[in-house]
């Protein structure tokens, strides 16, 4: 690096920031390319790329309000800096301003041709709206500007062996065969799958870590993607004759669409990974849940609904606290497990409520900041503007799983959020003895918790509105004998649920990629 004592000239200022941009970051190098930036500041703080890239840096580390004052900076240097009002609406959003969010990525991609600030401007907005059609409109924004050209100027593709009883070759997309909600779905799919019906195939578009080999060792065919090109990705699945193709992505990080939009399968679905409508032509189906009352007109792919489309692989570690924490400390705890972005500030108003009505309780918030000093100083603000008692609010910053899956021992009752309810961390939840107080929902983000607690059983526990919300969650406080026996039933309720009937589970999603391979043949 140059000498920080010394200003360098604009073009090798350049130089320094996409080495920065393209050494460090990459691998994951927070702190040093944070150093490294400052140290640049001192004779360029009036660089607006410089002020953009310690903006990207910070919102990397999920250092949401550093991330916003520096994107704010680059702004104020230069307004019309495309990527850095994209990733002040990212990190307005993952602060719970969701409205601001909405409004600016609105703004920005009225100006922008860019396919990522479209899909952001849909993921943002079907994460904030309680209107699915608004889901749906502006999925189909991204979709009409982006995938379904690629779909019509796709190159044909050729179904070679039309055979309705053949072996089907299934090809799984996803960048989450890690230590990530998807994996804990689908380890136990791959590990039940019938390969006398079916050929697997996983295709990869991620890091790697231990979990990544445990679902490496389950499948017969694993391919890595991330070096390659959408175009060549499709070529090579096409290639190998997948027959269906599976999305487990969506628009989250890592995401593949390109390659279901050049149509690299005869039938394409998407599953887990994101629960809203992708509004993209080339995707044929969404596998859903037969008892969630859902419309078909919200969603632009085909509703396949099963029995249960998902099953749960509690982690390996989940030591079960059988006595709730409330029995000696005389008092309950509350808990919001969820990712720190889906607490809105009409949530935390909600939960202020409870604490009106309950003034011995205290509420446990895990956020998604790596840090506790940046997690505070995110949320502290928002807490006392809502009307939650701080001295009864404890903020805990991201934490590794293990240390996660021992919330039992700290936590009597989960607060879910809304309008974006849990999902895997729902089942973490109960699996760990923590009954969770949720809220009916209209769509897929917002009704996972509530699907998962009615399938079990618990139906009690679903509201239909804000104000049974808070009913709901005063009478667990008064009812310590319920959380003393949900926490000795909890686990043998999910042992003995659909959810880890795997053996039926795959057997039912084997059935449905049978049926839709024959309605595309039919079809033809």
């Amino acid at each position: 690096m140059s000498d920080p004592n010394l200003p360098i000239a604009p073009a090798s200022l350049e130089l320094e920031l996409h080495r920065i941009n393209t050494t460090l970051v990459p691998n994951h190098q927070f702190l040093e390319a944070l150093t490294e930036l400052m140290l640049l500041a001192k004779h360029h703080a009036d660089d607006a790329q410089l002020w953009l890239l310690v903006g990207h840096v910070y919102t990397r580390m999920a250092h949401w309000t550093d991330a916003v004052a520096a994107l704010r900076a680059a702004i104020k240097l230069n307004p019309e800096l495309h990527a850095a009002n994209r990733l002040l609406a990212l990190a307005l959003f993952s602060m719970g301003q969701q409205q601001q969010a909405c409004e600016l990525i609105d703004r920005l991609v009225k100006k922008s041709s860019e396919s990522g600030d479209w899909m952001l401007r849909a993921y943002i907005h079907a994460h904030t709206s309680r209107d699915p059609m608004r889901a749906l409109q502006v999925a189909r924004d991204w979709g009409k500007r982006f995938a379904d050209p690629l779909t019509r100027n796709a190159k044909p593709l050729r179904v070679a062996d039309r055979n309705p009883l053949k072996r089907l070759k299934i090809g799984y997309v996803t960048a989450d065969f890690r230590e990530h909600a998807v994996a804990f779905f689908m380890r136990p799919v791959l590990a039940h799958h019938n390969p006398e019906k079916v050929d697997v195939h996983v295709y990869s578009n991620g890091p790697s870590d231990h979990i990544t080999e445990q679902m490496r060792s389950l499948v017969p065919r694993w391919h890595d993607i991330h070096a390659l090109s959408d175009e060549q990705a499709c070529d090579q699945i096409r290639n190998q004759g997948i027959d269906v193709l599976v999305d487990l992505s969506g628009y989250t990080h890592g995401h593949r669409l390109g390659i279901f939009a050049r149509r690299a399968a005869p039938v394409q679905v998407t599953w887990i990974g994101y629960m809203q409508t992708l509004g993209m032509r080339a995707m044929d189906y969404r596998f859903f849940n037969k008892t969630v009352d859902l419309y078909q007109k919200f969603y632009s792919e085909k509703l396949h609904k099963l029995i249960c489309p998902t099953s749960y692989s509690p982690p390996a570690y989940a030591p079960l606290c059988e006595t709730p924490p409330c029995v000696t400390n005389g008092y309950i705890t509350f808990v919001s497990l969820n990712n720190s972005a889906k607490i809105t500030d009409e949530a935390l108003e909600v939960w202020a409520g409870i604490f009106r009505l309950l003034p011995d309780a205290k509420i446990i918030i895990y956020v998604k900041e790596s840090s506790l000093d940046s997690a505070l100083l995110q949320m502290r603000p928002r807490i006392e503007k809502c009307g939650l008692p701080l001295d009864r609010v404890s903020i805990i910053a991201q934490q590794p799983l293990d240390s996660f899956m021992e919330t039992g021992f700290i936590a009597d009752v989960a607060l879910d959020t809304f309008p974006v309810s849990g999902g895997t961390t729902t089942l973490h939840s109960i699996w760990m003895g923590i009954p969770v107080s949720t809220m009916q929902g209209v769509s897929g983000v917002s009704n996972s918790s509530e699907s998962i607690i009615k399938g079990l059983g618990f139906g009690g526990l679903v509201a239909q509105n804000k104000k049974e919300y808070i009913i709901n969650a005063v009478k667990f406080a008064k009812n310590i004998d319920y959380i003393v026996a949900f926490r000795k039933k909890c686990r043998k309720i999910i042992e003995d649920s659909t959810l880890m009937n795997y053996k039926a589970r795959t057997e039912e999603v084997e059935n449905a990629f049978s049926e839709m391979w024959n309605e595309f043949l039919r079809k033809k």
